[in-house]
């Protein structure tokens, strides 16, 4: 994977019903929601059963929507079979194995002071860090966006 960032923001997905209206704009279909959302944030954090189950066609589709520098960090199976492999594989070097990188989840009660310097640790050693809101909480991202944006990243 080529990095276009030192850091990485997002969510386990990125269709929330919760976000309509907040978001996604009311009206906004949910066909158009991937696009939107990666404007938005740098990543998105699949769980194998949702890559896992998708066609080769919606995947080509993910990866037309995603934007230059996008990743979708794909949760890796126990156990791998060949069509696994195969799928994971069309993601090309817009995916990567979320056991292939450094990831911190994000909870309500994120130390923001040392997330900060989390992010300032992973632009000095140019080691990527993805940072994944475990829940939809959009405060709780909007938050570390923000914190972003002050630490340069």
């Amino acid at each position: 994977m080529m990095s276009n960032y030192n850091v990485y923001l997002g969510s386990v997905g990125w269709v929330h019903p919760e976000w309509q209206g907040d978001f996604y704009p009311e009206d906004m279909p949910e066909d158009w929601q991937l696009a939107f959302y990666n404007s938005q944030f740098r990543c998105v954090y699949l769980p194998f059963e949702q890559w896992r189950k998708s066609s080769d066609a919606e995947i080509k589709n993910w990866l037309q929507e995603a934007r230059e520098g996008f990743v979708f960090v794909l949760q890796k199976a126990d156990d791998s079979d060949d069509e696994t492999s195969r799928l994971a594989q069309c993601f090309g070097a817009k995916g990567i194995f979320s056991d292939q990188i450094e990831l911190v989840w994000l909870e309500e009660e994120t130390d923001m002071r040392q997330l900060a310097q989390r992010m300032q640790k992973s632009v000095q050693s140019g080691i990527p860090l993805f940072l994944i809101a475990r829940d939809s909480s959009l405060t709780h991202m909007r938050q570390v966006k923000e914190l972003m944006d002050v630490v340069g990243v």
